[in-house]
């Protein structure tokens, strides 16, 4: 397989996940099981698309891309899976804040580098801060997760799109 192919299903990758994170945002009246299932999918199907995503610009996100890269891809394989408390604390709650702030890092580089689009470091980087004000306006604080979870996945739908491109 080449490498404009690999290219293309990481992207259907990101924007997928991405898209399903979106939907997720959203009530879903479904078991419990059937949940899980779900955003075990949608987890590797972000973790596919952000090794696209990374691959495709490594060489000019330098050491702070590379390192946010790492610490979200362990991030990912933290929060699959079933929830769970086997260390005292809720591995999903710190698996995802911690993807949260590595994509905040990989925003950084990636604006540093000049890269484009612009949409995914925007995306990303606001989940983060709608999380946290939203916590802190009553009315509001029930929509804080879900926005950001919103902008989460428009970050990697934004991202992917660019990858399903031809190249050479």
């Amino acid at each position: 397989m080449n490498y404009a192919a690999l290219y293309r299903l990481s992207g259907m990758a990101a924007v997928a996940g991405g898209a399903l994170r979106i939907a997720t945002a959203f009530p879903l009246g479904q078991d419990a099981v059937s949940l899980e299932w779900l955003y075990t999918g949608i987890d590797i199907l972000l973790l596919f698309g952000l090794i696209g995503i990374f691959l495709l610009r490594a060489e000019r996100l330098g050491f702070l891309g590379l390192a946010s890269f790492i610490v979200a891809v362990a991030a990912l394989s933290f929060i699959g899976g079933p929830d769970a408390d086997p260390f005292g604390f809720s591995t999903y709650e710190q698996g995802a804040a911690t993807l949260a702030i590595a994509l905040v890092g990989v925003s950084m580089a990636w604006v540093r580098a000049g890269e484009r689009p612009l949409g995914p470091p925007i995306c990303w980087f606001a989940s983060v801060i709608v999380a946290g004000l939203l916590s802190y306006v009553p009315p509001l604080s029930a929509y804080g997760l879900p926005a950001a979870g919103a902008l989460f996945g428009l970050g990697f739908v934004l991202a992917g799109l660019p990858l399903l491109r031809p190249r050479v």
